[in-house]
């Protein structure tokens, strides 16, 4: 009786599975005709494969200048193909700029080409990536790069003309040399370089791409961050020469981009005007005693140094200074002056003052009233005057970036 159970639970099974085989809402019969093909065509592709040695053509004399064997096939080429890319840091004092690239790399090996009319026409299929061989790409100049593939899984593409395609997401953080001689006002121009060190460029030729969906001020919007706006991307292939057979070609990816002032307009540039406006007045003050308007003079120089001293921590320590120093400076020096003018004003009275009223003229009636609050109100709207001038020269770059954005744009 158990064998007779077990018998019809086998053909109940079957039954089950051969109904399931070819169910065609789960398993239509041309998918089977197209996982056999793919299967022949990869016992058949992989059979005499050695994925741990290049397709790269090597067969040549050092010695000789390129191309001279007309017979030897081009070079091998190798392209990287940039299709997404997103800012997502800068950091000025390391001169650092990190970004997130989305890239397609693909290169061709004869060995994994096929006639597809032999397998049902399959021209494609997709396989782990460990199953053939891969350059490997190598940032050039590049301080960190992280992949964030799955290393244990990848795939890759091959079609049946040899062609190998494969996926690169990776946050890569390269080194950029900073001018910020315009600061706040400053574009930064930074290179991504890649290349495959192992080969020389006589044996391999590089090409570097970009998706033309990316290229244009819509995609460049989204491509920034809130401080950053990337203004320009291009590509090209540079030669690096060592003036020896291993020379090489790099891919480079450069991207351009324009910082956004508002942080530091609103934060420090407006403040400091603010700040620098009221103090004058304050040491100008009639009535007040000499040691209230020094102490005015002394708290505004200490908060421009605090300015500057935050200013610092968000900037490379360059040979230049920046515009947004001078600027800080040249309000330092303003406040400096106004204390000079007071401490003059005060001994020109002590000396002046006694000499004019002995003469009893109509010029030293003059001089005697000019030299009291006119003399101090004339200093004050002067160096107020100055003030708002550098403030306003400010204001002025501060357009003229906004325009240059918009023109860009």
């Amino acid at each position: 009786m158990s064998l007779l159970s077990i018998t019809t639970f086998l053909l109940h099974c079957t039954d089950s599975a051969l109904s399931f085989y070819y169910d065609p809402q789960l398993y239509v019969p041309k998918y089977r005709d197209y996982l056999e093909a793919q299967g022949n065509l990869t016992k058949d592709l992989f059979r005499n494969y050695e994925k741990d040695v290049s397709p790269v053509y090597a067969w040549y004399d050092t010695s000789k200048p390129l191309g001279y064997d007309k017979e030897a096939p081009q070079r091998w080429n190798y392209t990287l193909f940039l299709y997404s890319l997103k800012l997502v840091q800068v950091n000025e004092p390391e001169e650092q700029v990190s970004v997130v690239l989305e890239l397609m790399e693909y290169w061709y090996d004869p060995r994994l080409s096929w006639n597809a009319s032999d397998y049902r026409n399959v021209n494609a299929i997709f396989t782990r990536q460990d199953k053939v061989w891969s350059p490997t790409l190598t940032p050039f100049g590049i301080n960190d790069l992280i992949d964030f593939r799955d290393q244990d899984f990848r795939l890759v593409c091959l079609d049946n003309l040899g062609m190998i395609y494969d996926y690169l997401s990776a946050r890569v953080s390269v080194i950029c040399r900073m001018n910020v001689a315009r600061f706040p006002f400053d574009t930064q121009i930074c290179q991504i370089r890649f290349s495959l060190p192992i080969f020389s460029f006589k044996e391999v030729k590089i090409f570097s791409e970009v998706y033309e969906g990316i290229q244009n001020a819509s995609a460049f919007d989204n491509m920034g961050n809130s401080e950053w706006r990337l203004t320009n991307l291009t590509n090209r292939v540079d030669f690096l020469s060592f003036q020896d057979r291993f020379d090489l070609e790099l891919a480079v990816f450069e991207i351009k981009i324009t910082r956004n002032p508002l942080y530091y307009f609103y934060m420090i540039i407006f403040p400091s005007f603010v700040i620098n406006s009221v103090s004058i007045m304050g040491i100008f003050l009639k009535g007040a005693d000499k040691m209230s308007k020094l102490n005015v003079g002394l708290t505004n120089i200490m908060t421009m140094t605090f300015i500057l001293g935050v200013m610092s921590d968000k900037i490379p320590r360059t040979g230049s200074i920046p515009l947004l120093g001078v600027y800080i400076i040249i309000n330092l020096l303003i406040m400096l002056a106004a204390i000079f003018v007071v401490m003059m004003i005060t001994k020109l009275r002590r000396w002046a003052l006694p000499i004019l009223r002995k003469k009893k003229t109509p010029m030293s009636r003059k001089l005697e009233t000019f030299i009291g609050s006119p003399l101090e109100y004339t200093c004050a709207v002067i160096l107020e005057l100055i003030t708002c001038a550098n403030f306003f020269l400010m204001i002025g770059f501060w357009i003229n970036d906004q325009e240059t954005v918009l023109t860009k744009g």
